[in-house]
């Protein structure tokens, strides 16, 4: 997709430039190709189509936008929205499955994503299950426990229930090449988690009770979701541990460990259809896509993961990730 979108640009740009003006319609350009159904599995309704709806969420969860004008991209979190908004409007969808291969991200962008699929159920009333692929860890975890079931491949890496916020000291580094920061602020704290100073204990103290607020959010979440555990089940699990989808069906972190095909054929007993229609939500359909075919909603071009890292060593704000990343 992202070679046939700059073809077309080079189309337009070239033959203008040679004239020695350039116009373009850029907001035409950057909209970018829009969402559509594609069909994987044909039913066998006659007069109407009932659907199972796949909607995919892999990658990092963020609430931002690509860097790239030329490559623009919806952020997981709007994505994985216009994708619920396309089901809801829907009448024939009578059942959605979250096909869920996800680290985690941003605690904001996963708590949004989980109340919107909570949304969605109050309003559609119809079954809504979360399949985890290779992984849901942490945040991706967090978005599961939406729905009405979570499946998981035997495989799948699943669990990582805590908080992340990165910080690093540069202080000692800068001083050794005769860097120094001098900032001009308002009050004691307000560069509370700079990398340019140490962190003071008041400080890390402040920052601690940030984290274990999002924490202790989490285990409401898991808690709520998951009611064959009680708190204190949950919060013996909320270790940060990681399990495979077997254990994960032992621990009660899911409610079974098991294939998409299998989820599908659960669901479609669950919505009471005879022979559904299965489909997906793409910007790009593939020639060929059957149910194991992923419509990606990962974001920029450039790695996500390495942007995160980048941005919570410089920026100087503390970030809160619901995420799993391992050496961190």
């Amino acid at each position: 997709m992202k070679q046939n979108f700059l073809t077309l640009v080079l189309a337009v740009l070239l033959p203008a430039a040679g004239s020695g003006c350039i116009v373009v319609p850029v907001g035409e350009l950057l909209r970018g190709p829009a969402l559509t159904e594609q069909v994987l599995v044909q039913g066998g309704g006659f007069f109407s189509e009932e659907k199972i709806a796949i909607i995919d969420v892999d990658g990092m969860i963020s609430g931002e936008e690509g860097d790239s004008p030329l490559l623009p991209q919806e952020n997981t979190l709007s994505e994985t929205k216009a994708r619920l908004n396309f089901a809801r409007r829907d009448p024939d969808v009578r059942a959605v499955v979250l096909r869920i291969s996800s680290p985690g991200g941003e605690v904001t962008a996963c708590d949004v994503l989980h109340h919107e699929v909570q949304r969605f159920k109050q309003e559609r009333k119809i079954p809504v299950v979360a399949s985890i692929g290779d992984q849901g860890t942490s945040g991706g975890y967090y978005l599961a426990v939406a729905a009405d079931k979570i499946y998981a491949n035997p495989t799948a890496i699943v669990g990582s229930i805590g908080v992340l916020l990165q910080h690093m000291d540069l202080s000692g580094l800068l001083g050794k090449i005769g860097v120094a920061f001098h900032p001009l602020k308002s009050s004691e704290k307000k560069d509370i988690s700079s990398p340019f100073r140490p962190m003071s204990a008041e400080e890390e103290q402040i920052l601690q009770r940030l984290v274990d607020d999002m924490y202790n959010r989490f285990i409401d979440v898991v808690d709520e979701g998951r009611p064959g555990l009680n708190r204190e089940q949950v919060k013996g699990l909320a270790d940060g541990r990681v399990v495979s989808g077997i254990e994960a069906e032992k621990l009660g972190l899911i409610d079974r460990a098991a294939y998409l095909s299998d989820v599908l054929d659960d669901v479609r007993k669950e919505a009471g259809i005879a022979q559904p229609t299965i489909v997906r939500y793409t910007r790009s359909p593939k020639s060929g896509a059957n149910i194991f075919t992923e419509s990606s909603t990962r974001g920029p071009l450039a790695s996500q993961e390495l942007s995160l890292s980048l941005r919570a060593s410089f920026d100087g704000a503390p970030r809160l990730y619901y995420l799993w990343r391992p050496g961190q």
